[in-house]
């Protein structure tokens, strides 16, 4: 599986506010808004401690 799903920080035209894009294998799918980049952190953490929990049995 060589494709990778990455979030790309870049500061906007003003220099000052940042912005995000979601990128799939290099390739941009979407601008991501800072609520939609928190869910999508907090997906992943919970993902893992689900992760680690099936380890531990």
């Amino acid at each position: 599986m060589t494709e990778k799903l990455k979030i790309r920080v870049s500061l906007g035209p003003d220099g000052r506010s940042p912005t995000w894009e979601m990128l799939y294998d290099g390739l941009k799918v979407c601008d991501l808004t800072y609520t939609e980049l928190l869910e999508h952190s907090l997906q992943a953490t919970s993902s893992l401690r689900w992760i680690t929990e099936q380890l531990r049995k």
